[in-house]
């Protein structure tokens, strides 16, 4: 399983990157020339696993005519260079899931007290959970409920309105 870490808000610098070198790493993952300015992606190499950024030609860093080339390996660092990439459509698909299992996880155990049940019996741990699964769908339903309703009465305001 992919670990998804979220970047750390509070950093503000950038760091001088592991393998040494002129080039600096932003509190966003991003390598940062010598002159200042961004590298922009270059792809990803499979192979290697890792993320290959350039400059542009013009930022005057390297002599090159295709500009200065720098790789980030995922295991320097796996909050600032994931596997894949932040921003990506597969990320923000899995986060979202990931995000959504945990919010249910809180409604069991926080708001339905579930580890506060005393029980010995595994039986009864198993009518706990049953419980607790059955709240959570009537509320979802409740929730649906509500919505279709307010859309029906947004209509009937409509109609009554014309």
């Amino acid at each position: 399983m992919e670990p998804f870490i979220d970047l750390n808000v509070r950093s503000k610098k950038n760091l001088p990157s592991k393998s040494g070198g002129d080039i600096e790493i932003s509190p966003t993952g991003i390598p940062i020339c010598p002159n200042g300015s961004k590298m922009k992606p270059n792809g990803f190499d499979k192979k290697l696993h890792r993320r290959k950024w350039r400059s542009t030609p013009a930022c005057g860093c390297s002599t090159a005519k295709y500009g200065r080339t720098f790789d980030t390996k995922t295991k320097d660092d796996p909050r600032l260079f994931p596997k894949t990439s932040r921003g990506s459509e597969r990320r923000n698909l899995v986060y979202k899931r990931r995000t959504s299992i945990e919010r249910s996880n809180k409604r069991e155990k926080v708001d339905y007290k579930l580890e506060s049940g005393r029980h010995r019996s595994t039986l009864m741990w198993y009518i706990r959970i049953y419980a607790t699964m059955i709240c959570q769908h009537m509320d979802a339903w409740y929730v649906h409920q509500e919505q279709e309703l307010g859309r029906v009465r947004l209509e009937m305001d409509a109609f009554i309105a014309a």
